[in-house]
């Protein structure tokens, strides 16, 4: 009977999980978790029926339940905690095999370089005026003279985002009316103070 991938990774990780042992369907060790310092609630050293860590078969995949802290992930998940080396390698076996992606339990090789920023969504893009801007000596700030200087822009406040067509037709328009009341009665104030 041939392993499975998942089974021939858990015996790559076996060494590294502490009282790790083979039960009849599943895998038992101490739980990466909970159980780090390797000592139960007395302070005395885990044997090996205290590991609350296990790796199961359930439906054609793989999971890790702890029967103490209660942590339920999948093995793909699982691996991303604990060893995210090998989890690359395991998401990239799968991908070679196609069983990745939407609708399986574990996400595609594009998704994982996205979600690492290892991989660029959007193609980058030339600017010439900032490349010649480093290329430029910086000026002297005493032989700058005031007519040089940048005017300054208004200070522009953003207004809370709209997350759909019926807030902004309802709530958001209320939520903006009185936005701007205090904006003016603020402005009305200091205009007050100033000029007495």
């Amino acid at each position: 009977m041939s392993k499975s991938i998942e089974e021939i990774f858990i015996d790559y990780i076996a060494p590294s999980l502490p009282l790790f042992s083979k039960q009849q369907v599943a895998f038992r060790f101490q739980c990466p978790y909970c159980q780090v310092n390797g000592k139960n609630s007395k302070g005395n050293l885990n044997n090996p029926s205290d590991a609350k860590g296990f790796l199961y078969p359930y439906s054609n995949a793989w999971n890790y339940n702890c029967h103490k802290c209660g942590i339920h992930q999948t093995f793909e998940k699982f691996l991303e905690d604990q060893f995210p080396l090998l989890h690359f390698r395991y998401v990239s076996i799968r991908e070679q095999l196609g069983t990745t992606g939407f609708q399986t339990n574990c996400p595609s090789l594009e998704t994982i370089l996205k979600k690492q920023k290892l991989l660029n969504t959007q193609p980058p893009q030339f600017r010439p005026d900032k490349f010649y801007q480093h290329l430029q000596r910086p000026e002297d700030p005493h032989t700058r003279c005031e007519s040089n200087t940048a005017p300054t822009t208004p200070k522009v406040t953003k207004l809370p985002p709209m997350r759909s067509p019926q807030q902004q037709a309802g709530h958001q328009s209320k939520l903006n009316y009185n936005l701007k009341a205090q904006q003016q009665k603020k402005k009305l104030r200091d205009e007050w103070w100033y000029n007495n």
